[in-house]
């Protein structure tokens, strides 16, 4: 028993400590590319409004999976053995999950939602522990074990129910989940989230998510012939993305960890996120719409909107990001996200009647004209490190 006590670390709350993202936290990050990466699959093989709500749809359980882990570990993980072969466990969970985000809608529902309870169960049993062992956060582990069991119970019910009414039971599931924290949070005060390492994991994931949107178009136009109209259009979704990056790393994320306590404040951080995330995946697809349209693919003709919908999901989550992080909640920097979001609404419905490739680019001076601006009246911006 001594012998094996050296990998044992039971659960502690973690709040009050220095602390930073690990490297299990990172690998298990990447294995949410896939899900990622799928999800755009989806979208790009449907690039209707109706696929756009599928993917939205189908995005949600992803987003929280990972949210699940990256807010349990922000309170409670000390990284011992048990931990993580937990979080392994995860991970191939979620590598299944990402498998059959395909078919979720498409007969294959069983297997989704058998890969989802497998990841909660995984949760389910790392707040088991953290009741345990960990007094003072006793009460909201039971309320997260609680609600997160009655969801995993509903997920397995939907298991005997027939589509479509399997659907409205995983939507009545998540709902339940996601709503959690609403009711949640009155117990913050015994198990407070760390507000420096969470930030962190908010950053890296979008980082990551920009990244693959980025190798997502690599490779879905590995294939394409390339002309000058299907390179312009290439380089202007890049310029889109590294935009965004500036925006966020900038000029938004140094002022993340001083983002100021309250319960809406802290809610609106973490579910503008989902936005974030959403907005940037289906960016990274809109622009490889974009780009087959422009080397000649004629069916993938006034799918512009779908890179006008990720944009302006993006930008208005970072303007609602930006009125809970000081030090001026309504100042320029607001205004001058929720106008690029708007820019993009304005010319979703256009888009069926411009060329996507003036559309792109539209939208992706406007980001790059945003950074200049904040460029220009910020006295001090973000180092480039994390």
């Amino acid at each position: 028993m001594s012998a094996l006590s050296r990998f044992l670390d039971p659960p502690r709350l973690r709040t009050e400590e220095e602390r930073r993202a690990t490297w299990l936290e990172l690998f298990f990050d990447l294995v949410f590319v896939v899900a990622v990466a799928e999800l755009g699959e989806v979208l790009s093989n449907d690039v209707t409004f109706g696929g756009f709500l599928r993917f939205l749809a189908l995005f949600v359980p992803v987003w929280w999976a990972w949210a699940g882990f990256t807010f349990y570990a922000n309170r409670f993980d000390t990284d011992d053995l048990p931990y993580r072969l937990l979080i392994f466990v995860a991970m191939f969970a979620v590598a299944a999950l990402a498998t059959t985000v395909p078919d979720a809608f498409e007969g294959g529902s069983a297997g989704f939602a058998l890969s989802y309870v497998c990841i909660r169960l995984v949760l389910l049993t790392l707040y088991g522990r953290a009741i345990r062992a960990v007094e003072k956060g006793r009460e909201l582990a039971l309320f997260y074990f609680s609600v997160f069991g009655l969801a995993v119970v509903i997920w397995l019910v939907s298991l005997a129910v027939p589509e479509p009414a399997r659907y409205m039971l995983w939507a009545i599931a998540l709902a339940v989940e996601v709503a959690a924290p609403l009711a949640g949070w009155r117990l913050l005060p015994e198990a407070p989230v760390d507000p420096r390492h969470l930030p962190e994991r908010f950053g890296l994931l979008t980082i990551i998510v920009l990244g693959e949107s980025v190798f997502a178009v690599v490779l879905g136009v590995r294939d394409v012939s390339w002309e000058l109209s299907s390179a312009l259009a290439a380089g202007g979704g890049f310029l889109a993305a590294a935009a965004i990056w500036w925006i966020y790393f900038g000029f938004l994320d140094s002022s993340l960890e001083s983002t100021r306590e309250g319960r809406l404040r802290g809610l609106t951080l973490t579910y503008a996120h989902f936005f974030v995330y959403a907005g940037i995946a289906a960016l990274g697809v809109g622009v490889k719409l974009v780009i087959l349209e422009a080397g000649g693919q004629e069916k993938y003709g006034d799918t512009a909107w779908v890179f006008c919908a990720g944009l302006a999901l993006c930008m208005a989550a970072l303007a609602a990001i930006h009125l809970v992080t000081p030090p001026q909640p309504f100042d320029a920097d607001f205004w001058l996200r929720l106008g690029t979001a708007g820019a993009a609404l304005v010319l979703l419905p256009l888009s069926f009647f411009l060329p996507g490739l003036l559309v792109v680019w539209l939208l992706a001076g406007l980001l790059a004209a945003q950074v200049v601006v904040e460029l220009a009246t910020h006295e001090r911006h973000a180092a480039p490190g994390i």
